[in-house]
């Protein structure tokens, strides 16, 4: 059975599977980590692999960082390692509880940094 796949036991229950759609699984977890990082979702790549009872989930996504010319900002920024281990602990739970299923790892590669956009003065 693939991520998406669940048997519903029990008595009073109803018989039979549930069945999620791998795309549906896949733009939950683009969403969810684009929420916890910061970026904009199309900007997130997410590969699902899942095996028994479990899901490992690799995301691919630019990172935030403050301007460079913003010094104030670039001081009390948290340094990007720590913050993409924070993320990366933050999606396997939410994913966890959004899948109904372990999610046993999440792999993130940071595949470039993103800077918030001047705002125009008009």
């Amino acid at each position: 059975p693939g991520v998406g796949t669940r048997t519903v036991p029990g008595p009073g229950l109803p018989a039979g599977r549930v069945n999620i759609a791998d795309r549906v699984l896949q733009k939950t977890a683009e969403r969810a980590a684009a929420d916890i990082i910061g970026v904009d979702a199309k900007n997130v790549h997410v590969e699902i692999v899942s095996a028994r009872d479990t899901a490992v989930v690799r995301v691919t996504s630019p990172f935030p960082v403050p301007r460079l010319d913003d010094t104030a900002a670039v001081r009390a920024a948290t340094p990007v390692l720590e913050a993409a281990r924070a993320a990366q602990s933050d999606l396997r739970s939410r994913l966890t509880r959004l899948f109904g299923r372990e999610v046993s790892r999440v792999d993130l590669t940071v595949s470039g940094a993103t800077a918030p956009q001047r705002k125009r003065v008009l």
